[in-house]
């Protein structure tokens, strides 16, 4: 074969569907509006409704919960119900209409839960939509498909740190209502981009997708979508019905897997031990995650000191660390991985994802350190510290996000693939969420505290804690490891 023969070869290999633009350019639409609000959350509940601060780090979690709760649900439409594609569409414009009635929410509390409502929902739709679609458009075994689906996981954090650098700016020049209406216009720009380019998804939606909808299944889905908008807006209202309903939600899944480790073969037993030992490793993990939305964030607002050539940086552009960690760090991670294999010593995921858990708990330290040691007169510590956090809290983000997926397809049976996926979900994602608020509550500044002096040690207290807790975990993680990976013979 020449060497021209050879080249068309190679482009035929390593050119992507064309569906890729379809998926990508809508997922960074929802997630630059998805995370305009997830950055100005906490911030927005304690200007405008002067909420405690353990008040608005449990609002962030039990919306965060439900928004990782709702995709399961709609991945069950995209399949049986709605479609794909209209899951895509009516996700965008569901959170757009959340984030643009979320700009008038001054006016009326009431109208703020019903915003959250709506982009819950909307989430629930979009989330799993676009992935579905991609993972389509490749046959089996298709060699492009790790390629494709890193690029399109690059779309996330475009989408999220476009999001915090412009919602920062907009923020601190136009006020809150402007920086939610722009998230809402991102999020419609996503339908412009779905019209763009809906016709590369022709023949990749499911047997419902690609045929009309009867009028009496519409009007059947309109009210099933204003009913669970009404649900999310009572559970958001009453904290007390979100604590009862992730109490049962928690105690139905630990009965569900006893029975299932009980009537299992003893080979799918330690498979199925070996999972949720994992899956409890990354709930851990995630709770630290989710700190950087909630008390990492009022810190950086209260103790940082956050000029920089004479400008005085917005609380939420430091956040854009981590998508942007993201991107550097990414593929180096995956070279070193690869060297690693290629020399048959590469870390086992069960290694990898209790490394992570001790990253994300030694990061609490750069803040710790400076705390106690580096503050100025004002007791304000350098940005530096900051840097240092995110950096960490970047490599553990990494460690522990990107192979929980993976994680599950090596050692759950193929019979639980499904439900292993949704165990990582609700229990790694959806209660480390609802959890990581009372965490975070350990962080508590009280209204009546105004010494910065205070303020300080009360953060260094609390960082002291998280750290060292999450330092002692890994130290028994780390322990019984070996004893996990000989009962489910993980290499």
């Amino acid at each position: 074969m020449n060497s021209l023969a050879i080249s068309q070869a190679q482009k035929v290999k390593f050119k992507q569907p064309s569906v890729i633009k379809f998926s990508f350019l809508t997922t960074i639409c929802e997630r630059f509006g998805f995370y305009v609000l997830s950055y100005l959350l906490v911030l927005y509940v304690k200007d405008i409704y002067g909420l405690a601060d353990s008040v608005a780090y449990a609002l962030f979690s039990v919306f965060t919960a439900f928004a990782f709760l709702t995709p399961a649900l709609g991945g069950w439409l995209g399949d049986n119900v709605l479609g794909l594609k209209r899951c895509v569409f009516w996700g965008l414009i569901l959170e757009s209409s959340g984030l643009i009635l979320l700009s008038f929410s001054q006016q009326a509390k009431i109208l703020f839960y019903l915003s959250l409502a709506l982009i819950i929902v909307g989430v629930g739709l979009f989330k799993t939509a676009p992935t579905d679609i991609l993972a389509r458009a490749y046959k089996e075994n298709d060699s492009r498909i790790d390629s494709g689906f890193t690029f399109f996981y690059m779309s996330i954090n475009i989408g999220s740190l476009a999001s915090s650098l412009i919602a920062a700016f907009v923020q601190k020049y136009y006020g809150w209502s402007v920086s939610f209406l722009v998230g809402g216009l991102g999020l419609l720009s996503g339908v412009l981009f779905y019209y763009l380019f809906k016709r590369t998804a022709k023949g990749l939606d499911t047997t419902v997708g690609e045929h009309k909808l009867s009028p009496k299944r519409i009007i059947s889905i309109f009210f099933g979508i204003v009913i669970a908008c009404i649900a999310f807006l009572l559970l958001l209202v009453n904290t007390q019905l979100s604590d009862a309903f992730f109490i049962v939600s928690t105690i139905v899944a630990v009965i569900y897997f006893i029975y299932e480790i009980i009537k299992s073969p003893k080979e799918e037993k330690l498979k199925i031990i070996a999972c949720l030992y994992l899956v409890f490793v990354g709930f851990l993990a995630s709770i630290i995650y989710f700190q950087g939305f909630t008390s990492i964030e009022l810190f950086i607002d209260r103790v940082v000191n956050r000029q920089m050539f004479g400008y005085h940086v917005p609380t939420i552009m430091y956040l854009s660390l981590n998508p942007i960690f993201v991107v550097i760090f990414a593929p180096i991670l995956a070279y070193f991985y690869n060297k690693l294999e290629a020399k048959k010593k590469d870390l086992t995921v069960v290694a990898k994802i209790s490394l992570g858990l001790l990253t994300g708990s030694l990061c609490f330290f750069f803040l710790v350190i400076g705390g106690y040691y580096f503050y100025d007169s004002f007791y304000k510590i350098s940005q530096i510290w900051i840097v240092l956090f995110f950096f960490l809290y970047t490599i553990s983000d990494l460690l522990i996000g990107a192979l929980g997926v993976a994680m599950v397809t090596r050692l759950a049976p193929k019979r639980l693939y499904g439900v292993m996926m949704g165990a990582w979900f609700l229990i790694g994602n959806a209660l480390a969420a609802y959890v990581s608020g009372i965490f975070a509550g350990l962080s508590e500044v009280p209204a009546s505290v105004t010494d910065p002096k205070a303020i300080l040690d009360i953060y260094n207290l609390a960082f002291t804690k998280i750290g060292l807790a999450g330092v002692v975990l890994s130290v028994i993680i780390f322990a019984v490891n070996p004893h996990i990976k000989r009962i489910a013979n993980i290499r």
